[in-house]
């Protein structure tokens, strides 16, 4: 079901009422005795899908407005957070991904995360961001090596996916899926064609929280059966589950496609790996959207023009992906698709490591 943020209920934060602040339990509203210690048993309560997700702009919010006491209080102690194929360690407890967030903040000091799209089902939710900022501090690379300022800005799309503790308002897992080649052409330092600065998203998200109705399970069986064509290598019928005006924000690729566009792409692509597979490692879906996350594999046999490789390199990939689609009756209508570019060319041997 699709839920306007600007109704969503805050979360509320209640407080057994203890005997040191109360004094008696008359106090505290003329509770038997033992009530006391069966609501600080209960533990704390259970955020609703739609508290979650005005938690989670919450706690946006708290990164851009460089709150960080609130912002930590998002996260668990033992969170562990990843930006998925940038070479960086795994960041694991709280103080390791701060210094992470602070190292990357220091850099771009005016950076702002702002949310296109919030989807939600139990404990996980995913965020779509315009992240844009100014490069004013030094960036550290995953190889650590510093990149002074150069004073240009960004405006990238990023998807953060991130897994709660029970209760809804804690996390406990995120990961972040972000092109990291078109963060250093924007920064001028990649001469790779890609997406130009993008500008800062609008006030309201979209936001939809999965209700479990058969229409999802429709659109999910549909995601299935396009994967399924696609490890079949039948780009026909990948193609015969498109809308006629759908639009593919590849977030590697420098403009959107349209499906004839997407079509001719993947063609070439099964050619050049004609091994290639799709291995989904989670499915989901919320009302009109179907997400797929996993990995890809497969071996260049062929050549790439797009790519300017004239002879195939024999070397395989496998890179991490995350796919978001949205479905209108039984046909894909949009579809955004996350994974690093510059980590399936360094497995390419096309740049260096």
């Amino acid at each position: 079901m699709r839920v306007d943020p600007r109704k969503l209920v805050r979360a509320v934060v209640v407080f057994a009422c203890a005997a040191l602040v109360c004094g008696a339990a008359a106090a505290c509203g003329g509770g038997q005795p033992g009530q006391e210690q069966a609501a600080v048993q209960a533990g704390p309560r259970v955020l609703t899908p739609a508290e979650r997700v005005a938690w989670y702009q919450d706690c946006w919010s708290h990164f851009n407005n460089k709150a960080w006491d609130r912002f930590k209080a998002c996260y668990a102690d033992d969170v562990v957070s990843e930006q998925v194929d940038s070479g960086h360690p795994h960041a694991k407890g709280f103080d390791a991904m701060e210094t992470g967030v602070r190292t990357f903040v220091s850099a771009f000091p005016d950076v702002k995360g702002d949310l296109e799209l919030v989807l939600v089902k139990g404990e996980t939710i995913l965020g779509i961001q315009v992240l844009t900022g100014t490069h004013t501090g030094v960036l550290i690379g995953p190889d650590g090596m510093s990149i002074p300022p150069t004073g240009k800005p960004i405006g990238i799309r990023q998807a953060h996916v991130v897994r709660t503790d029970q209760d809804g308002s804690r996390v406990v897992k995120e990961q972040f899926y972000v092109d990291s080649g078109t963060l250093m052409a924007q920064l001028g330092l990649n001469p790779t064609p890609v997406r130009p600065v993008a500008a800062r998203a609008a006030a309201a998200p979209t936001v939809v929280v999965a209700a479990g109705t058969p229409a999802e399970l429709g659109n999910l069986d549909l995601l299935r059966k396009q994967m399924a064509a696609y490890n079949s290598h039948d780009a026909r019928g990948v193609d015969a589950y498109n809308a006629p005006d759908l639009v593919i924000h590849d977030m590697a690729m420098p403009a959107d496609q349209s499906a004839q566009e997407g079509l001719a792409g993947m063609q070439d692509f099964f050619r050049a790996f004609p091994d290639v597979k799709l291995a989904p490692e989670s499915l989901w879906a919320a009302g009109s959207y179907a997400i797929a996350a996993g990995r890809l594999t497969g071996t260049n046999k062929g050549p790439m023009p797009a790519m300017g490789v004239k002879r195939p390199t024999g070397k395989t990939v496998s890179i991490q992906y995350l796919d978001v689609t949205r479905w209108e009756n039984g046909k894909l209508e949009e579809e955004w698709m996350f994974y690093d570019g510059p980590t399936f060319a360094r497995q390419l041997g096309l740049v260096k490591k």
